[in-house]
C-alpha cells in the first residue's frame, strides 16, 4: 500500500525555539506579492536534532 505524505515548499526559517525538550522551527514561504507568510512548524525531539543537522549538511551546496 502507497502512503501520501505531505510535502512543502518552504523559502527560509522565520523562527527557532526549543521547549520542553522539543525544537520548533517554523518555516515561512513568499507568496505571491514576495512578503513572507508562514508555512509550515517542524517539531523535532531535541535529542536527535545533532543527527538531524549533520544529515541537512550532507545536502550539496545550491
Amino acid at each position: 500500500m502507497q502512503q501520501n505524505t505531505p510535502s512543502f515548499l518552504v523559502d527560509g526559517i522565520s523562527a527557532i525555539a526549543v521547549h520542553n525538550g522539543i525544537a520548533r522551527i517554523e518555516f515561512m514561504c513568499l507568496g505571491l506579492d514576495g512578503k513572507p507568510k508562514p508555512a509550515v512548524e517542524l517539531q523535532i525531539p531535541q535529542a536527535t536534532v545533532k543527527s538531524i543537522a549533520e544529515a541537512f549538511k550532507k545536502l550539496p551546496p545550491g
